[in-house]
């Protein structure tokens, strides 16, 4: 039986954070017990209606991202979304001037950035397209989207692909990870003016 490559990664990815929060258990501590949802009895618990279906949670982390300008994220419903230990990815295309890198923040770190630009400037992504993979309790999601500064628009100033990693567990549906890629600037907007590029 061959297994298709974006669950191996996401299985990889499981088996990754899965050591990394071993390794930072203090001495004596259980293995793995960070992992354990339960305790984490302070994070936040996701609306069902966010969680329920794998769609759901995609089109939750779109409508959690997106803010107006002089609007803030809500932190709650992002982390909520997220498995404990989950991350953003975003990765940065090579330059002249650099290789090709990523930056991996938690939702906290990310909320952060996306609260100092949308200060002034909206900004909103639209799920176009998904391409869902699931074996068991793991899914691997390839979503198509499209970034606006007002969600009006009528033309996006960008499109890229998200892929989204994810793990269902009592019922609803964990974000592991999200790694991101802008795909094409489509109009004449400096790159720096794209959130998180």
């Amino acid at each position: 039986m061959k297994i298709p490559i974006p669950l191996v990664t996401l299985f990889l990815t499981v088996c990754c954070l899965t050591r990394l929060c071993a390794q930072s258990q203090p001495a004596g501590s259980p293995q793995g017990s960070r992992l354990d949802l339960s305790s984490h009895p302070d994070w936040p618990k996701a609306k069902q209606t966010d969680v329920a279906t794998i769609e759901k949670t995609v089109r939750a982390f779109y409508d959690a991202i997106s803010a107006p300008a002089g609007g803030k994220l809500d932190r709650d419903r992002l982390r909520s979304l997220f498995l404990p230990a989950g991350r953003i990815v975003v990765g940065r295309p090579a330059s002249s001037s650099r290789a090709a890198d990523v930056r991996i923040l938690s939702p906290e770190e990310y909320a952060a950035i996306s609260d100092s630009q949308t200060a002034s400037k909206g900004f909103f992504d639209r799920n176009i397209a998904n391409q869902i993979e699931r074996f068991g309790v793991m899914a691997h999601v390839y979503s198509t989207y499209e970034s606006r500064f007002e969600q009006d628009s009528a033309k996006p100033v960008a499109r890229g692909i998200k892929s989204f990693e994810l793990l269902n567990s009592d019922n609803r549906w964990y974000i592991v990870q999200v790694s991101r890629r802008l795909g094409m600037r489509l109009s004449s907007v400096r790159h720096a003016d794209i959130l998180l590029t």
